[in-house]
């Protein structure tokens, strides 16, 4: 879950449970070999700047009440901005990017993200589903409309840091926002392996973690050969 970058979610990477935090860490970076993203806060802690690569693309934030709208410029142009509506729980409700692409996220009573929806088409995008915490099946929609689901199995490791590797392909909402903590609650524990139903080919992770057990790489993996490696750095909120 997000710490304080939007300043509604109760500080809370690194706990195992809402409200009692072991150690207060917001997410500096993620990305993987062809994109990262350094994220920057102000000093209220809401979030104010995404930068891809070095620049390449960026947004800036600016926030009234629990709705932040980011300027977003691509290699040196600006292409119009994107709207992020949270509701009480801090999470999102709406998200709108400079097509006025508008998608919907529902959650359960838990805070665990259900289903989002192209609002503006009308069309479902992604359903979820969870069982003592962790997202043990997700949907996607192939063009002709059939719905594929993807079957994740979990380590007994605790998900310290709150990250959400799982659960954003073809939902056309960024990663990033994922592992804010904008899209819900992250599953309780680490992804160990993934199969799309009726497939044979099985994904598998591997971590590394940091001295305080927030997962700094996660390596995935289809048999022996490595199909992609995510990174994060983390900062303490002092």
């Amino acid at each position: 879950m997000l710490s304080v970058a939007f300043g509604f979610i109760s500080c809370n990477k690194g706990n195992t449970t809402p409200d009692t935090p072991k150690i207060q860490k917001r997410l500096k970076m993620c990305g993987d070999e062809w994109d990262k993203y350094v994220f920057t806060y102000g000093a209220d802690g809401k979030l104010a700047l995404v930068n891809r690569n070095e620049g390449e693309r960026t947004w800036t934030f600016t926030w009234d009440g629990k709705v932040g709208t980011a300027k977003y410029v691509k290699e040196g142009e600006e292409k119009g901005n994107w709207v992020l509506t949270l509701g009480e729980n801090g999470f999102l409700t709406t998200f709108a990017n400079e097509w006025e692409d508008t998608f919907g996220f529902s959650y359960n009573t838990n805070g665990y993200l259900t289903q989002i929806k192209r609002v503006d088409k009308g069309a479902v995008k992604c359903n979820n589903s969870w069982t003592d915490g962790d997202l043990v099946k997700w949907s996607r929609f192939k063009d002709d409309g059939t719905e594929e689901w993807k079957l994740q199995s979990f380590l007994a490791d605790e998900n310290v840091a709150g990250i959400f590797p799982d659960a954003t392909d073809k939902t056309d909402v960024p990663r990033w926002m994922f592992e804010l903590g904008l899209c819900g609650k992250p599953s309780k524990h680490l992804l160990d392996e993934a199969l799309w139903e009726g497939a044979d080919a099985k994904a598998t992770h591997e971590y590394e973690k940091d001295e305080d057990n927030f997962v700094t790489k996660v390596v995935k993996y289809y048999g022996e050969e490595v199909d992609q490696t995510y990174e994060y750095e983390w900062e303490v909120i002092k």
